[in-house]
């Protein structure tokens, strides 16, 4: 039998993302508005059934993924007026995410695009589930 997400352990993992991507306090409501949006779309894959492994993968890149936004805000202060689904949309797209300077390899960095990917086309779906 294959190994099943336990929800209510992905919920408080997520729950400290913001914390862990905060260099200010500041941050924790942007990083707060960005685990919304990402809690949404691992909701999905875990409707769809994919796999443990596959949803594990993902939940990785995702936090990678908050964390280089989170750094952009630092960057460019005026990101900081915008929600968590714009800043997500701001770096993903349809090729994929950001260059992340925490990947060592160009397969970790297309596995992380290929999450971004993934995110983009569910965020872009006109009728995304709720």
């Amino acid at each position: 039998m294959a190994k099943a997400v336990n929800l209510e352990k992905l919920a408080k993992d997520m729950e400290r993302w913001p914390k862990s991507w905060a260099g200010f306090d500041s941050d924790i409501p942007i990083g707060k508005e960005i685990v919304q949006v990402m809690r949404l779309f691992l909701l999905a894959m875990v409707e769809d059934q994919l796999s443990y492994t596959t949803i594990n993968r993902h939940i990785g890149n995702l936090w990678l993924l908050g964390g280089e936004i989170i750094y952009d805000v630092h960057t460019d202060p005026e990101l900081k007026s915008l929600d968590g689904k714009r800043l997500i949309l701001r770096v993903v797209d349809d090729e994929g995410g950001p260059i992340s300077r925490h990947l060592a390899t160009e397969e970790e960095q297309k596995a992380f695009d290929a999450t971004c990917k993934k995110l983009f086309r569910f965020m872009s779906q006109k009728h995304s589930r709720k």
